[in-house]
């Protein structure tokens, strides 16, 4: 992101490098706005004249897909690593589930280069410009707390799957304030084994050292890591039909791969820091 621009590790710490992330966060959160607007006036005449043609609103996902990936393109200094992509069959369909550290989540998810409905609160489709764009492919709102719109998202996204396109939830239902794995809520599961369809876990580790929950401000020093991990898919048969249980197995699975993700990105950084005291030496 723009925002993530690399500080000097040398600069001063405290209030200047406090001002300086200040700056170039609220320069990101403007570039945002504006450039929603522009690829929503964009997009609005294309997306009426393919509307007839595409039921699965293909069009505006992918769309969605190239305004997400151009600001991380437009930042060299964060760098996602998609590990095992491969397992995401192209004619597949799934309940995707991924853990969720921070909003930056969002616009690493869309580097899977998957189709698919996203599952979202219902306020975010008021945003102007943004929740437009979201309603325009034809993404699920859900309203927290409320039976109803969640009997609703089921049964939309049920559809979803039956037309072929995949579904991608946050389980824990919000943001980790420490990036561990909360519960998980019973909604994606129930979904997957009502639609037979496999559940596809996703691990994400690195977006909680940018934007963390509660503060509009980018947090990072340097370079961002972020690695996204998809996990084999897991076939609801094979817990005959027992929704805990499948959540209960995919839970595990993910903390497992979380707890692999960080142990090797620790170890690899303790690899450069010998590799730099060994040149340092030299």
């Amino acid at each position: 992101m723009l925002a993530s621009l690399r500080l000097d590790k040398q600069a001063p710490a405290g209030a200047g490098c406090g001002a300086v992330k200040h700056l170039l966060s609220a320069f990101f959160w403007l570039y945002l706005a504006l450039s929603l607007m522009i690829f929503w006036f964009a997009v609005v005449p294309v997306w009426l004249l393919l509307l007839p043609f595409d039921r699965r609103r293909r069009f505006s996902h992918w769309y969605a897909w190239t305004w997400a990936n151009h600001y991380v393109a437009l930042s060299p200094f964060w760098r996602i690593a998609v590990e095992h992509g491969e397992r995401i069959a192209a004619d597949g369909t799934y309940v995707m589930v991924a853990n969720h550290q921070s909003i930056g989540d969002i616009f690493v998810l869309y580097q899977l280069r998957k189709h698919f409905k996203w599952v979202a609160k219902d306020s975010v489709f008021i945003v102007p410009f943004l929740g437009w764009m979201m309603w325009m492919a034809d993404y699920v709102p859900i309203r927290r707390g409320d039976q109803r719109s969640r009997d609703r998202m089921l049964q939309t996204c049920l559809a979803h799957l039956r037309r072929g396109s995949s579904i991608l939830m946050f389980p824990e239902g919000t943001r980790s304030r420490d990036g561990e794995l909360q519960q998980f809520r019973r909604g994606a599961f129930a979904m997957a084994v009502a639609a037979d369809v496999p559940v596809l876990p996703i691990v994400i580790d690195g977006t909680l050292h940018a934007l963390p929950q509660g503060t509009w401000v980018f947090q990072q020093d340097g370079r961002l890591d972020i690695r996204v991990r998809v996990l084999e898919p897991v076939a609801p048969g094979r817990f005959a039909g027992d929704v805990q249980a499948l959540q209960d197995h995919v839970q595990a699975q993910m903390a497992a791969a979380l707890d692999l993700l960080r142990e090797a990105s620790a170890s690899t950084q303790r690899e450069a820091g010998t590799s730099t005291q060994l040149q340092a030496r030299g």
